[in-house]
């Protein structure tokens, strides 16, 4: 069995450009105008076979529409490269500096901005509104700055596609011109009146051996001659034969296989064993095909040393002509000559590459192989390059000289884009119904134009309207219309010419967003979008209406002045105006005019309190959230209204847990959480830590002194926690075991501290502590300045052990300053001692 092998080009991706930190940047003009750079480039036509050129010396901004700019300014944001990487890679190519500034001019003259997010028809103004920013990527500037693509020979995929297989076909009848040849099986048929069957294998010298008929010699004869020699020697077996009563039919079975050697420009030249059938398409697969500067117009077909056939590739690559794809027979020669004339044609084509022509073909020859003209491509004239042997030489061929002009080998040839150029286009933006570009004609006025935008908005602006005219040296000009007369019909307005460009505004471009702030007791406060006769009813309808808490009565609204006396010290600079409202909303009822920024303030109901909520858990016989009776109610009386203690109840460590009002954020707290933190026996809780803190209490004299200073005053979101009977003691912290112990009477704290095997290196002893149950705490006191005092244990007490605070390096600068001061003071003081 013959295995076809097929063989694949792999060319590594390469970036041009190295990837580099990339920070975000907003999205503002200034930074904007890099990209636009970049986006030139890729638009000028410069770009050949998908690189960018290394020198960009020749970059026109005048080649370069403002459709084109808008069209891959998006492109380029999303691709998400920062201004200063496109910056650094264009000026390294050598992208001229008033080329840049022309397209800064143009890009301002645009006012292009990017989209803001949300909708300008919302009445809601959102105040907190942040800039856009660039993403940066994180992959390399391969999209925009790709890696360059070498030129494909044509015809080259043929032997290179994995969907391409040319292999012979075993199933086809036998063609009549098969020459047999030793080893091929025939197939021999008789039937009719007679009827017979037998196979013969031909032997290497050409013969074969038939039941009846004896020695018949085949070798060399097509198979429809051997049927005749074979009808001839059975016919005296078989005299049907003759008359036509019996028929014969003679095919292969088995073939034979064929040596063909491939020899010149081929990938993989040498001696091939193919079938019989094999032709010679075949045999150029299997071997790889031609090189890269192989001919595949003249291939030979040697034949006992004579040339038989010569195929050329392109027939069946442009026309699917297979006249050239001989069949091959045993020891001919395929032999693959260097393509003497490869031409280059790159640009807008259908089919850019490489190709082969022959000395006869035309520049028009070469376009057709190439698929003909793209949408876009400039068709008047052809710029290229040639290579005369000692220089380089421009060629410039116009279109009409495409069907004669003759090329040489390594001619390289660009097709351009058109003329980046409107013969006949006018513009028009702003308030009309379809903004856009319109062909000019003779003598249209701007009436016209209008009419072709299908008339003007109702917002339009009527004063005036603007036309940009570029005059022939390129340089803008600024003509006003009256728009006025022309809505009036007195006027038509100017004559156009080519690239005009009208701008007709609307009324709220001129002026700017004004809006209103409704504060306080609404259901939706903010700010919203003022327009015409807007009133106070109308904004607190926008704002959701009244909230459950809120009044009317004594409504104020805080409105600018425009007369404020600069020079007088304490004059007013808002005019306060009160409004009292019986919260009826509806059209009838009475009403304030507002105007642009004003603020209103809708204050909350004296007489409206929400209820006061707090938590009573723990040992209690009825624990539940309650709510106040009064905003003076006391700790008591809750444990009352709560069905007491219970007989397991830890009355010495109740605590009353509050929420923060103020959350501490100090070195110190920081320190003992991540203290804290590495203390594997307790759950790390640090946001309870931080909303919550403990009030310390003392339950038994509240209990017993009810409505004293003790029994504190409940705030909402309080909780009193009073816990079951506990005679362990928690050991946490700085210590090598921390754990919980049985409580016993006669142990200290320094006892405790040595059954969780003593403070270890990073503890600082002098600082341990005691938090009570309650939430009450207590630190190691010195006596006498030196002997210290441990603080009496409780069961249900927690010890704990801080880390010692970290020693701060001495920094150079510091050190210098310290030493100039040791130096002084030590000059100073020998002076005196003197």
């Amino acid at each position: 069995m013959l295995i076809y092998k097929h063989t694949h080009l792999a060319f590594a991706d390469v970036p041009l450009i190295r990837n580099s930190a990339r920070g975000e940047n907003p999205i503002i003009m200034n930074n904007l105008r890099l990209l636009f750079l970049f986006v030139v480039i890729i638009l000028s036509g410069l770009v050949s076979f998908g690189q960018v050129p290394d020198n960009l010396s020749s970059v026109k901004a005048s080649q370069i529409s403002d459709q084109q700019l808008q069209q891959y300014i998006l492109r380029a944001k999303e691709n998400g490269y920062t201004p200063e990487e496109l910056e650094k890679e264009l000026l390294a190519r050598g992208l001229p500096e008033s080329e840049m500034q022309e397209l800064r001019l143009r890009i301002e003259q645009m006012g292009w901005i990017p989209e803001k997010s949300g909708s300008s028809d919302s009445a809601s103004v959102k105040s907190d509104k942040k800039p856009r920013k660039f993403t940066a990527r994180k992959s390399h500037l391969e999209e925009l700055f790709p890696t360059p693509k070498k030129p494909q020979l044509f015809g080259a995929e043929l032997f290179s596609n994995t969907s391409l297989v040319f292999e012979p076909d075993m199933r086809m009848a036998t063609p009549k011109d098969y020459v047999i040849g030793p080893e091929d099986e025939l197939v021999i048929q008789v039937f009719g009146q007679n009827v017979s069957q037998q196979t013969a294998t031909v032997s290497p010298d050409g013969t074969i051996n038939i039941k009846y008929a004896g020695v018949v010699l085949v070798a060399g004869l097509s198979v429809e001659a051997a049927t005749s020699r074979i009808k001839t020697s059975l016919s005296k077996y078989y005299p049907s034969l003759s008359s036509g009563q019996t028929k014969l039919n003679v095919t292969l079975g088995n073939i034979r296989s064929i040596r063909v050697v491939l020899i010149g420009a081929v990938n993989r030249p040498g001696t091939y064993t193919l079938p019989s059938l094999a032709t010679l398409y075949n045999a150029l697969y299997v071997s790889g095909g031609p090189t890269e500067n192989g001919s595949l117009r003249t291939i030979e077909l040697i034949r006992n040393g004579k040339t038989v056939a010569v195929a050329d590739l392109y027939d069946f690559l442009t026309k699917g002509d297979l006249r050239g794809n001989a069949r091959l027979e045993d020891n001919d020669v395929i032999r693959i000559p260097y393509a003497k004339t490869l031409i280059t044609i790159g640009g807008l084509v259908n089919r850019p590459g490489i190709f082969e022509i022959r000395d006869s073909e035309s520049l028009a020859t070469v376009i057709d192989y190439a698929g003909g003209f793209s949408s876009k491509a400039f068709r008047n004239r052809i710029t290229g390059r040639r290579y005369d042997g000692v220089s380089r030489q421009v060629l410039d061929i116009s279109n009409d000289s495409f069907p004669y002009f003759r090329m040489k080998h390594g001619d390289e040839f660009h097709i351009d884009s058109v003329i980046n150029r409107y013969e006949n286009r006018v513009i028009i933006s702003g308030a009309v119904m379809k903004p856009g570009e319109y062909a000019l004609f003779e003598n249209m006025s701007f009436y016209d134009l209008i009419q072709k935008a299908h008339g003007l908005k109702e917002d339009v602006y009527s004063g005036r309207a603007l036309l940009v005219r570029t005059r022939a040296d390129l340089s803008k000009e600024h003509i006003p219309i009256d728009l006025q007369k022309i809505i009036n019909g007195t006027s038509k307005g100017p004559t156009l010419k080519r690239e005009d460009s009208v701008s007709v505004s609307s009324i709220f471009d001129l002026k700017d967003t004004s809006f209103v702030t409704i504060n306080g007791a609404v259901r939706f406060p903010g700010k919203f979008r003022f327009e015409d006769s807007l009133s106070l009813k109308s904004l607190i309808i926008m704002a959701g209406g009244y909230a459950v808490n809120g009044t009317g009565k004594g409504i104020e609204i805080s409105r600018r002045r425009k007369d404020i006396n600069v020079l007088l010290a304490g004059s007013p600079i808002v005019e306060i105006i009160h409004f009292d409202d019986n919260m009826d909303l509806s059209a009838a009822s009475k009403d304030l005019t507002l105007q642009p920024y004003d603020i209103v303030a809708i204050k909350e109901n004296p007489n409206y309190l929400q209820q006061i909520s707090v938590k009573v858990s723990g040992e209690v016989l009825m624990p539940a959230v309650y709510a106040l009776k009064s905003r003076e109610e006391r700790i008591s009386s809750l444990i009352q209204r709560s069905g007491g203690l219970l007989y397991t109840a830890n009355i010495g460590g109740a605590k009353l847990i509050r929420q923060r009002k103020e959350l501490l954020d100090t070195s110190e707290v920081k320190r003992l959480l991540k203290t804290m933190a590495r203390d594997t026996t307790q759950k790390k809780d640090e946001e309870v830590l931080e909303k919550t803190r403990d009030v310390a209490i003392d339950l038994a004299f509240i209990l017993d002194h009810p409505g004293s200073s003790d029994d504190i005053t409940l705030e909402e979101g309080d909780e009193l926690y009073i816990p079951r009977i506990n005679n362990t003691v928690s050991i946490n912290g700085e210590v090598y075991k921390p754990l919980d112990i049985m409580y016993e009477r006669h142990k200290s704290m320094k006892d405790y501290l040595s059954d969780a095997g003593g403070v270890t290196q990073l503890g600082k002893k002098r600082k341990a502590f005691i938090i009570y149950p309650n939430g009450r705490s207590a630190r190691i006191k010195k006596v006498f300045g030196f002997i210290p005092s441990y603080p009496e244990v409780q069961p249900g007490s927690s010890i704990f052990v801080p880390e010692k605070p970290k020693r701060s390096e001495l920094e150079p600068a510091k050190a210098g300053i310290l030493i100039s001061a040791l130096t002084a003071f030590i000059t100073g003081l020998s002076l005196i001692l003197r």
